[in-house]
């Protein structure tokens, strides 16, 4: 497969993803099992399954993959069923009082595993809250050191579990997946509520599940997940983290397989050259840079100004005074709020993600490989674009601080890299933490200077965080699926 870079900044994308309906590279004759469910609710969902070449692998092990994304979303999905109906929407009817167990209930788990995350993002989610809405999280906080205990928290659990089951409108699904019969129910993303109507007729119509955890920050950061058959995680580190959390789950059960969105790191189709990746960025080919990662405006609402002060402090000192800052919005992020970023040298650079309301296609992908790999340094908060950065050995420097000094936000993005998920990160060497503009100044001037800086530390960064970076986890997911679907 050739992903081809884009033919100007703001022209095609290049060649995206194949049509649903192509052909299968099966031999004839090669036995067909019950198909495979394949949830796809979100654009990295979709990412994971179409853009990997998981469909192609799951269909040469004889296993016919029917892809359900939401009817917003384009197909996309290359080599799965083109007669795959969308996912279908469903309502959820909460009765009063269930926000207040569920928020009851994701305190009581933070609690019981002395998460910090909950601590950490608690106070700035609430800062906007009237003295009633402060005065009720506070009662939640205070219940939840009770609420930490058995059996209250095993009575939550099922309480929670029973009133979310009853409020699901799940009637349409069961009709849906009883005319499909699929072998096993694939989750993509176990934290969106789009899926759990699914696993609720899955389990209804006992059908196996398997929930491939998306992200690093899923177990510790979204309360607790729902109940699956099998789980396929990132690493031993989510593998141990998974059977803390939740002990009544058999180990056997827990796979260990990567993650599809690091495999396009290791491929050359989606690694374009210096000069493709310069003119992509609208930039000329002798150019140097810098990407800005950048949060959603939920987190980091002053970022703008942040990176408008710092591109102001790299035009003063000559290691920094002729690379142009190429900042990457966050794709949930308003784009609006950086329309108005771009300085009169054309210093900084706006390269949005992907352009639409879809998913991604594949040219997107090789864009943000590309923009990190050729990059002398990666600047985020507390962003997974740290590893990303990592594995294309990429310098990274976490920016722990925001626009004004001693703000609720300032002190907020400090301890944001210090939560379950991210505190390794940080405490393993491969990423340098600023906690000051002159600090971000002095760290991305030495890696600059010296782009083997701290190459070691980010050598094992991957090693231990990001599971097996070696291009062939959407093999080893399509392998996994096939054994479980009872595939021959």
């Amino acid at each position: 497969m050739s992903v081809r870079p884009p033919r100007s900044r703001n022209g095609a994308h290049g060649e995206g993803a194949a049509p649903a309906d192509s052909v299968d590279p099966r031999p004839a004759g090669a036995p067909r099992t019950s198909p495979v469910v394949i949830l796809c609710p979100t654009a990295w969902g979709v990412r994971n399954v179409a853009h990997s070449g998981m469909l192609p692998l799951l269909s040469a092990r004889g296993v016919r993959a029917r892809v359900l994304t939401p009817s917003v979303h384009p197909r996309n999905t290359t080599g799965g069923d083109s007669a795959a109906p969308e996912l279908l929407p469903t309502r959820t009817a909460a009765a009063r009082g269930d926000a207040a167990l569920g928020a009851l209930l994701s305190a009581s788990f933070a609690r019981r595993h002395s998460i910090t995350t909950h601590d950490v993002f608690g106070p700035w989610m609430r800062r906007s809250l009237g003295p009633a809405g402060r005065l009720r999280h506070a009662a939640i906080d205070l219940l939840s050191t009770i609420g930490s205990r058995e059996p209250l928290y095993s009575w939550q659990r099922r309480v929670v579990e029973e009133r979310l089951r009853r409020a699901t409108e799940v009637a349409p699904v069961i009709e849906q997946l009883r005319q499909m019969q699929p072998a096993l129910l694939v989750s993509t993303t176990c934290v969106v509520r789009d899926e759990y109507p699914y696993l609720l007729a899955a389990q209804a119509l006992e059908i196996p599940t398997l929930a491939c955890i998306l992200s690093f920050d899923n177990l510790s950061s979204r309360g607790v997940i729902p109940k699956f058959s099998h789980y396929a995680v990132w690493n031993r580190r989510m593998r141990q983290q998974l059977l803390r959390y939740y002990p009544e789950i058999d180990g056997a059960r827990v796979h260990v397989t990567g993650t599809p969105q690091f495999d396009f790191h290791r491929s050359d189709a989606f690694r374009w050259s210096r000069e493709a990746t310069l003119a992509s960025l609208g930039m000329a080919p002798d150019q140097r840079y810098l990407v800005y990662a950048a949060n959603a405006a939920l987190f980091t609402p002053t970022e703008p100004d942040l990176v408008r002060a710092f591109a102001g402090r790299c035009a003063e000192l000559p290691e920094l005074r002729r690379h142009r800052i190429v900042v990457r919005p966050h794709p949930l992020d308003d784009l609006a709020r950086w329309g108005g970023l771009a300085d009169p040298e054309g210093r900084i650079v706006v390269s949005v993600p992907w352009e639409g309301t879809g998913p991604p296609v594949e040219s997107d992908q090789a864009r943000l490989v590309s923009t990190l790999l050729h990059a002398d340094v990666c600047l985020n908060t507390a962003s997974t674009m740290s590893l990303d950065a990592a594995i294309l050995d990429t310098p990274v420097v976490c920016v722990g601080f925001a626009a004004a000094h001693g703000t609720l936000e300032d002190r907020f993005l400090l301890k944001a890299h210090y939560t379950e998920h991210y505190r390794p990160i940080v405490e393993s060497g491969g990423v340098s933490l600023a906690t000051s503009m002159e600090q971000l100044v002095h760290e991305v001037s030495a890696y600059v200077r010296d782009r083997s800086r701290g190459r070691a530390q980010r050598v094992r960064l991957v090693a231990e965080e990001c599971g097996p970076v070696d291009g062939r986890a959407a093999e080893r997911l399509a392998a996994l699926i096939a054994q479980l679907a009872g595939a021959p």
